[in-house]
């Protein structure tokens, strides 16, 4: 039996051989690719616990130079607990760990260079004793944790109670977003090896917890997107770029044939950033190519320039210097290597410069000579900022390595770093590249001559070559100027100082002026002119020349001259552009081929020299007008004016401010506004990019709760139509207001991610599956997969009944595109979207990472040099403090200073340019408060913007100057230079931006180094010691409470006396208190009142000689403070009028009296203020006369005695005071808090349980809309009451509602003759009042008229609805008064009319409107005599008169009608009903229209599992529009049709095929074997079966058994073949229900569910011989006699989910057999029906018969074919017979 064991063992073996051959060109084990750029990550769930052994080692490769590689936290930290946090990064393509616990933050950094896409290895490991050990490549960094040294980190790790130990890898997990410190970059690359340290000390492999955004295996996507034309595809991971360098094409994909070319002017230069995180970055491979071309005028100029400062100084340059190129690179230690061309190249042919590092090789190719380096020493990689320069660039003075800071003139083209094309991509204005100086010519243009520009009247040139003797000087101009100098000089003449000489444009002719001074007697100015319209914009040639005793001028040409026979001496410099003074009457245009004395000027070196004042090299752009060409352009809308006083740019003051209209005026985020100090919520306007092209955006600004909300609406509109049946695929592009995707983006970024948006789905028979048939898309086009927080799907469930999938998207947000593919239709599929705005939330308070508290003033944070805008906020307590100081560098002493000056002034003191300048921008709000404030630089020239909260200043400098560059360090928080009289910040700064990136602060301080910095806002106010609403104010060693009133005491106001208070009821009743001293006459006094009175007495106290003390409110606004000095009443009066205010409105009012010797000063508020110089000067003997001065208006009684009689008394009086002493009613409202110096005069003990009137409480009865319906609410202090005059409504609250429904035939009819008796009072008024509420456009609504007895006495008020309006007319003989108010009122909403007489006086009003007062027609009696009857709803039957002819029936409801009292509908609803009514049935009118500002959407995260549609009183519906005051006009958003692509054929790895080739000729080997080796079994068989043959012993019987056995098979096998068997557990679809029509729109209450049709039970099958049909679902089976026991097998529709699948018991008989479905279910549940050969005996000649697959039995029953009666066994969905099973 050998030969059977080989058979069978060799295919297994060869399978493996397979196995192994495939994995062979497989990644490594447990190898992923990192492919999201926005949401990639995986995350482990290793073991560890806080105080134990962690560790993990993997490989990496990547092109990022920063990014997250591991994260180590733990989750379910509790409240109080350490914060712990463990991380691995590239930073600046360095390899860094960093290890947080607590206030500790350390540091590992070993590496370098590792975004060269290279396999990295890396492991690290951390035990308990705190040894962190770092490995990249074999190397090693070690250290101890100084947290667990100093700051006991392993017993607190011990005692801690979180376990969840999380891993993530590559990028953020959601979970640990807000576990970490602050975000990361994402890895592009790959991981392999992963592997996670145990307890024991083993690095073994952990399952995957979970994934987003990766790929198995390390793909390289050139082979699959590789759609490059020529060059090199670069995979970058998420994308593929095409390297075009050296093939002669260029373009996305290399596509277009030729080198783009670029030319530049000398203000031109290219910015590329190096590093896209705006990060320093350090490598030691890069590739740089140029070609340049130059003419032979130009010699010198900087073509490419690199540098950096940190950790040392590195550079590389690339310059022209006399014609020679030279590169010169410096890596930190020993000389620079530089290599210069041989040759100049300066001679109008294109050169070539090549650079490639590569490790410690440097290549330098200038066309065909090369010289190549070795890099010794330790540093051998350039350590770069990110911003690299080719053309020149901002401020090159002073760079290291450049002995030349010129511009470039001339050409560029194929220029390249690594496979970047710069030129290409300033053409395609990529975000990384930006081309500086003008709009980019993309040829190289000749350039001849370069010229200076001088932009201003103020620009000059100062040439210094002539003394004395001759001159000559030539030049040529252009300008669009009439006037101005050219040359200017002082000269002596004959040794006298007082001439001078001029070359200027008068009127466009040049005119030669010499001034002779005093030498030249009576003749002393001489001057010629020449030339005409000279500024023409075009060329013109000047030469001056000094010789011979003559003064010559030609122009174009044309000579003139002016002869002298002086001696003539310079005596100053010679000007060009303008005077000695620069004043503004210079030249404004450009020069060029300056020569003097013989000498050519260079313009490049002019430029850079002290020669140049404003003068600029620009192509002469300013030349023709400096808005037209360009030189001046006016950013933001702001309009450029060209003047003969210059060029301005007039902005949009309350946008915009700037020379350029640069700087805008609103904040970048909400949480700006706020810090600002700006609370007030609402819409506003943010700039997202602050000074870049994008204008502000309208958000809403929401503070009114914790956290700071921003809200962004789109133009998706709420309940779109998604999915139809028939409809389309739809592609949707939403457009969010005012904001692009990337500005989208970057918002959402700066909120920390802490966004959200509603995504409200209804749907009817129509699934979402997100992801699938539902593809959303956020801003950068990434595709949001996962279903939103608390979103549980019940649409997927496709039933036919409206459901809703609800919830709050919150990953990368905002959502701009989404793809609806409209799949599984039925003819009712229906759904629709509501999607909600984008809302963004902010913290109030400072995020703990990126704050810092500063404990001493000598502490400071160290940060690189400023270049282009720094913004922070800060807390302080001081004045003088240092807040930040950007400090002078060793070569460049440019420097910013910013301290507090005073409380309300910060102070910015610069030195630019050599120029000192102080500039303080006074603020609104104090710095020294102890709360949040920001400040703001943005540099953008020729000015800097000073913002600090919501106050800026300006600084500008010359046109043509820059601001900076900054060379020194950036200090935060002090400095080491700290001024005299001033000292470094003690408080706290946070959330630092410095040239547009965020600042991580752990990232600056080594708290062990600096230990009086510590992170986080270490407030003594942070736990709010101060009570009862009192201010704290930080001292950050302490802390001080300013009580909110001076009612509160205690060091932290603790003790609140505002709590003591009473109130007065009845004006009748006060409070009286004897205290104990005079005190109370003479010492400063507090209290607080409310009232609604206009005159009350408050307060009086007086003394037994008559000194006394009073305030009383006068007038509702007038609080008068009265006392004696000596015999003289003085009075301090504060009137609240003037602050247009009322003392008598209910509110609180603060009364402080401040008294001393001198002064008495009366505080309302603590606003205003008045005062009395009259001193305190009490009465030493009794006076029992009156006093001078004001009068007296309370008098107690004086008894005529001598002083030595009369008792010693004090009393005070609180709240009024006997009537026999005053005629001044007492207080009715309350008094609290009443201080007598520092102390407390109790209230509350004054006022007795048996007092009447008085109270202890202080009850505000009319708060929180006591009175409904709009009625008037009188506060009573004890109560309260309404007045529903004006409201329709009655009773004690307003809430009765008494109204009748009215037809157009309807009629109310009240007569007054049967009750009413007239008096002559009661004629003169009259009063009417009603509701009503109608969608009727006219119709009488009521009226009043007199009797029919006297028709030419006709009198009457008349109320009519006309046209929408209402319309009152009143007659009272001498014709009709009509006054009407437009409305429109039929809106179905309840309005209230009101007529009110006075006599001849009518005030009409509707909706208390505050209608104003008509008099009545001259002559018209002011009484309505002889009133017959209230008539309501219509006109009676044949009445004309009274203005009624043709007026028609009111349709529409009356409520709360009153006439004088006189309330008909209550009557005619009543017991008994005087009045007689036709058609009117009692009824409730509709709501009154509220105040649109009344009501506001809150948050609601929505119902998962409510029945009701969107848009059918659900918020979330009207939230997606709402909250932006101004308008939006915009188109919503519409669904474009979609037609999905053919798949197309993707290319396949060449690797892939060549090691599947390998493997498919290994399989083929292998199974030749196997087929020699069984092909030599078979013959062996053979050959003892003949032997067997043969054997003369055979019996019959054995030959028989042999026969039978042969025969067996073959019936079997004719059963069998083919015969495909499901497994056991197979389901039965249900048959589907006849669905219900389905509504054209989600109802507001959703249908009930269809219902199933009714069934027959199943019959039983009777046993045919032939074939016959059943219905399984439905699905139509085919049974053949042998197999009609066995149950159908359904198909299942591949589109159907696996969570969709519901599990069904199989069917075992006949009897379970369904009844046949109706046919005319909808399409999509038919599934496909594959065909499968079905033996039959009904088929001739053996061939196999077509029968639908769906006929496979279940299970195998047992055949007439079959032997014996077996059953044929059933494996791997084929039929075996038992002897082919056997064997």
């Amino acid at each position: 039996m050998a030969y059977t064991c080989l058979s069978t063992a060799l295919p297994t073996a060869g399978i493996s051989l397979l196995f192994l051959t495939f994995v062979t060109f497989l990644c490594h084990v447990n190898c992923v690719t990192f492919s999201d750029p926005d949401n990639a990550y995986s995350q482990y769930l290793p073991n560890w616990t806080p105080d134990g052994r962690q560790g993990a080692s993997f490989r990496f490769k990547s092109v990022r130079s920063d990014a997250l590689l591991l994260l180590h936290h733990f989750n379910n930290r509790s409240a109080g607990e350490a914060v712990y946090n463990f991380w691995i990064e590239l930073k600046g393509a360095k390899l860094q760990a960093t290890h947080v616990f607590e206030t500790f933050v350390e540091t590992v950094t070993i590496g370098s260079g590792l975004d060269n896409d290279q396999w990295q290895s890396v492991d690290y490991s951390k035990d308990s004793a705190g040894s962190l050990t770092l490995r990249l490549n074999g190397k090693e960094q070690e250290i101890k944790l100084k947290s667990h040294k100093y700051g006991l980190a392993r017993e607190k790790l011990s005692a801690l109670t979180y376990t969840d130990s999380v891993v993530t890898l590559g990028g953020l997990a959601p979970s640990s977003s807000e576990m970490a410190p602050r975000e990361f970059s994402r890895l592009l690359g790959c991981m392999e090896k992963i592997k996670f340290l145990s307890q024991n000390g083993v690095l073994q492999d952990i399952p995957v917890d979970s994934t987003v955004g990766t790929t198995d295996g390390c793909n390289n996507k050139c082979f699959t997107e590789n759609h490059c034309q020529q060059g090199q595809c670069i995979n970058q991971y998420y994308r593929t770029v095409c390297d075009c360098f050296d093939t002669g094409y260029e373009g996305q994909y290399c596509q277009q044939k030729g080198n783009m070319e670029l030319t530049f002017h000398g203000q031109n230069y290219i910015q590329y950033q190096f590093n896209k995180l705006g990060q320093t970055v350090s490598r030691d491979k890069f590739r740089i190519n140029l070609q340049f071309k130059v003419g032979e005028e130009h010699q010198a100029g900087v073509l490419f320039y690199a540098s950096g400062s940190v950790p040392v100084e590195t550079y590389l340059a690339v310059y022209m210097d006399n014609g020679r190129i030279t590169v010169k690179m410096h890596t930190g230690s020993g000389d620079p290597m530089v290599t210069t061309s041989d040759t100049a190249l300066n001679d109008d042919s294109w050169h070539k410069i090549f650079i490639r590092l590569d490790g410690r090789f440097l290549l330098v190719v200038i066309d065909d000579q090369s010289n190549a380096n070795q890099i010794s020493g330790d540093m051998h990689q350039l350590h770069l900022d990110p911003d690299v320069y080719i053309g020149g660039g901002p401020a090159l003075k002073g760079k290291p390595g450049l002995p030349v800071t010129y511009n470039y003139i001339g050409c560029l083209k194929e220029a390249y770093v690594d496979y970047d094309n710069l030129i290409g991509g300033v053409k395609m204005n990529s975000s990384m590249i930006t081309f500086n100086g003008g709009t980019p010519i993309f040829e190289c243009v000749e350039l001849g001559h370069t010229p200076l520009t001088f932009p201003n009247k103020r620009s000059q040139l100062i040439l210094n070559e002539w003394t004395t003797g001759e001159l000559n000087l030539k030049f040529t101009f252009r300008t669009s100027f009439p006037d101005g100098i050219l040359v200017h000089a002082l000269i002596s003449i004959d040794d006298t100082p007082d001439g001078f000489l001029n070359v200027h444009l008068v009127n466009g002719s040049l005119e030669l002026q010499v001034d002779l001074g005093t030498n030249g007697g009576t003749n002393r100015q001489k001057a010629v002119n020449t030339g005409t319209s000279l500024h023409n914009t075009a060329w013109h040639d000047v030469h001056l020349a000094i010789r011979s005793g003559n003064i010559l001028l030609t122009v174009d040409g044309r000579m003139v001259g002016i002869p002298h026979k002086h001696s003539m001496v310079s005596r100053s410099a010679i000007y060009m552009g303008s005077d000695v003074s620069g004043a503004n009457t210079g030249f404004e245009g450009c020069m060029r081929q300056i020569h003097i004395q013989g000498n050519t000027l260079s313009p490049l070196k002019v430029i850079n020299s002290d020669m140049a004042n404003g003068v600029t090299i620009d192509g002469c752009q300013i030349a023709l007008n400096p808005c037209a060409s360009g030189e001046l352009e006016c950013e933001n809308g702001g309009a450029c004016t060209h003047e003969t006083n210059g060029t301005k740019c007039t902005c949009n003051a309350k946008e915009y401010t700037g020379s350029r209209c640069q700087f805008p005026l609103f904040k970048k985020s909400c949480a700006d506004y706020y810090r600002a100090g700006d609370r007030e919520s609402g819409p506003k306007r943010i700039d997202v990019d602050g000074s870049g092209p994008v204008p502000a955006a309208h958000v809403m600004c929401d503070f009114s709760t914790g956290r700071l909300k921003t809200t962004i609406e789109h133009n998706f509109k709420a309940k779109t139509l998604l999915r139809s049946y028939g409809g389309p695929h739809l592609d949707f592009k939403l457009q969010y207001r005012d904001m692009t995707p990337e500005l989208l983006a970057a918002f959402v970024k700066h909120s920390s991610g802490n966004c959200r948006q509603l995504f409200s789905y209804w749907c009817y028979e129509s699934p979402i599956r997100l992801g699938k048939f539902t593809r959303v898309y956020g801003p950068t086009d990434n595709e949001i997969s996962e279903y939103p927080d608390r979103f549980k799907t019940q649409c997927n469930g496709n039933r036919q009944t409206w459901q809703q999938d609800i919830g709050y998207m919150t990953r990368n947000l905002p959502i701009t595109r989404m793809r609806v593919l409209n799949k599984k239709q039925t003819e009712f599929t229906r759904a629709t979207l509501t999607l909600g705005p984008l809302e963004c939330f902010e913290s109030a308070a400072a995020s703990k990472p990126n704050t810092v508290t500063f404990f001493t003033p000598e502490s400071y944070l160290t940060l690189t040099p400023l270049k282009k805008s720094l913004s922070f906020i800060f807390r302080a307590s001081a004045v003088g403090n240092v807040v930040f100081h950007q400090m002078r560098g060793d070569k460049i002493p440019n420097s910013i200073l910013g301290y507090i000056a005073e409380e309300n002034l910060f102070t910015f003191e610069t030195n630019l340019n050599g120029k000192t300048d102080e500039v303080s921008v006074a603020t609104t709000r104090s710095m020294i408060d102890g709360e949040w404030h920001t400040i703001t630089i943005d540099i953008n020239d020729p000015d800097i913007l000073f913002i600090v909260d919501n106050d800026s200043e300006i600084l500008s400098v010359p046109i043509g100057q820059s601001i900076g560059p900054f060379r020194g360090r950036l200090r935060l928080g002090g400095t080491p230079e700290v001024p005299a009289g001033k000292e470094g910040l003690m408080g706290c700064i946070s959330a630092v931006t410095k040239d547009s990136e965020d600042i991580f602060l752990y990232d600056f301080y080594n708290e062990f180094k600096q230990d009086a910095i510590q992170p986080g806002c270490k407030s003594k106010c942070a736990k709010n010691p101060c009570k009862n609403g009192a201010q704290c104010v930080d001292k950050w060693t302490s802390y001080e409470c300013v009580c909110a009133h001076p009612a509160q005491k205690g060091k932290n106001c603790e003790i609140d006396n505002t709590k003591d208070m009473v109130s007065f009821s009845e004006p009748t009743v006060h409070l009286e208190y004897t205290p104990s001293s005079t005190d109370l006459l003479t010492s400063n006094l507090h209290l607080s009142f409310r009232t609604y009175q206009s005159d009350a007495l408050i307060f009086y106290a007086n003394d037994h000689l008559h000194n006394f003390v009073q305030l009383e409110l006068m007038d509702s606004a007038v609080l008068i403070f009265k006392y004696n000095s000596g015999r003289q009443i003085v009075e301090v009066m504060v009137d609240s009028r003037d602050e247009a205010m009322l003392l008598n409105d209910g509110a609180w009012v603060d009364v402080s009296i401040e008294r001393d010797a001198e002064i008495t000063v009366l505080k309302v508020n603590g606003e205003m203020m008045q005062e009395a110089g009259e001193p305190v000067n009490l009465l030493t003997e009794y006076y029992d006369g009156p006093f001078n001065g004001a009068e007296e208006t309370v008098m107690p009684p004086r008894v005529f005695v001598s002083s030595d009689k009369v008792d010693n008394y004090t009393l005070a009086l609180i709240g009024g005071a006997p009537d026999l002493m005053t005629s001044l009613p007492g207080l009715q409202g309350c008094i609290r808090g009443f201080m007598i110096g520092d102390e407390h005069l109790p209230l509350k003990p004054l006022a007795t349980r048996k007092m009447q009137g008085v109270s202890t409480q202080c009850t505000d009865n009319c708060a929180q809309g006591a009175c409904q319906n709009n009625g008037e609410c009188t506060e009573l202090w004890s109560s309260f009451r309404c007045n529903c005059s004006s409201t329709s409504y009655s009773g004690r609250l307003c809430s009765k509602d008494v109204g009748a429904n009215f037809q157009s035939a309807s009629l109310l009819v009240y007569p007054f003759t049967l009750y009413e008796e007239e008096s002559d009072k009661s004629t003169e008024m009259d009063s009417l009042t009603f509701g009503f509420s109608t969608e009727t456009d006219s119709g009488v609504l009521a009226y009043i008229r007199s009797d029919d007895e006297q028709q030419d006495m006709d009198k009457s008020i008349v109320v009519k609805l006309m046209d929408g309006n209402v319309e009152a007319s009143v007659d009272f003989g001498n014709g009709p008064t009509t006054i009407s108010i437009e409305g429109p009122f039929n809106d179905g909403y309840r309005h209230v009319v009101a007529l009110k007489r006075f006599g001849n006086r009518i005030l009409f009003d509707v909706d208390n409107q505050d209608g104003n007062y008509t008099t009545l027609t001259d002559a018209s009696p002011v009484q309505f005599t002889r009133r017959a009857a209230l008539v309501a709803g219509g006109a009676e039957y044949n009445v004309t008169r009274f203005g009624l002819d043709g007026a028609g029936g009111f349709q529409g409801c009356i409520a709360g009608l009153d006439y004088n009292g006189i309330k008909p509908l209550e009557l005619l609803f009543g017991a008994y009903a005087p009045s007689d009514s036709i058609g009117v049935s009692k009824a409730q009118c509709a709501m009154l229209k509220m105040d649109e500002s009344e009501s506001s959407d809150g948050d609601n995260d929505g119902d998962m599992t409510s029945g009701k549609p969107a848009g059918s009183g659900s918020s979330h519906s009207r939230s997606s529009q709402s909250g932006i005051s101004s308008e939006w006009n915009v188109k919503p958003a519409e669904g474009v049709e979609y037609v999905e692509p053919k798949k197309q054929k993707t290319k396949i790895d060449p690797e892939i095929i060549k090691y599947s080739i390998i493997a498919a000729c290994a399989l083929v080997i292998l199974l030749l074997l196997v087929l020699i080796i069984r092909m030599a079994c078979k013959l062996k068989q053979n050959d003892k079966e003949e032997e067997a043959v043969t054997m003369e012993e055979m019996t019959p019987l054995r030959r028989k058994d042999l026969e039978q056995i042969d025969a067996a098979p073959t019936r079997n096998r004719t059963l069998a073949e083919g015969v495909p068997v499901s497994n056991s557990n197979s389901y039965t679809p249900v048959p589907r229900e006849d669905p219900q029509p389905l509504p054209s729109q989600p109802p507001s209450q959703p249908p009930p569910s269809p219902q199933p049709q009714q069934q027959q039970p199943p019959q039983p099958q009777q046993v045919q011989s032939e074939p016959q049909v059943v219905a399984t679902g439905q699905f139509t089976v085919e049974a053949s006699p042998e197999l009609k026991d066995e149950p159908p097998i359904p198909m299942i529709d591949d589109d159907v989910d696996d969570d969709e699948i519901t599990e069904a018991t199989p069917l075992t008989s006949n009897e379970d057999i369904p009844p046949p479905v109706p046919t005319s279910a909808p399409p999509h549940l038919t599934p496909p029906q594959p065909k499968k050969d079905i033996p039959s005996e009904d088929a001739p000649n053996g061939h196999e018969k077509d029968v639908p697959s769906e006929s496979v039995p279940s299970e195998s029953a047992p055949s007439e074919s079959a032997p014996n009666g077996h059953k044929p066994l059933v494996k791997n969905d084929s039929i075996l017979s038992e002897s082919e099973t056997a064997v």
